[in-house]
């Protein structure tokens, strides 16, 4: 009967994942204040369109690229903390 790899591991070596889930949860809230803290201290640049004539506003762009900087760093995480676990 073969032991499982998971098994095997010490308790110290979920400490890269962990280190790197705390890294990317600083960076994705410093995304997301920086969102919020644009609209705080300058309201009327997150209200102003795009282009002129256009409905999607600069807060609109902004929401989205926060949205896909979550999804950016989820992936990457899973992608690293996968291959520190495979070693």
């Amino acid at each position: 009967m073969s032991m499982d790899r998971t098994m095997m591991r010490g308790a110290n070596d979920d400490l890269p994942q962990a280190r790197l889930g705390w890294i990317m949860a600083a960076i994705q809230t410093l995304i997301y204040a920086g969102f919020v803290g644009t609209f705080i201290a300058s309201p009327e640049t997150m209200t102003r369109p795009i282009a002129p004539g256009m409905g999607v506003t600069v807060a609109t762009v902004f929401g989205l690229l926060c949205i896909l900087s979550t999804m950016v760093l989820t992936g990457t995480y899973v992608l690293i903390a996968n291959r520190l676990t495979a070693r």
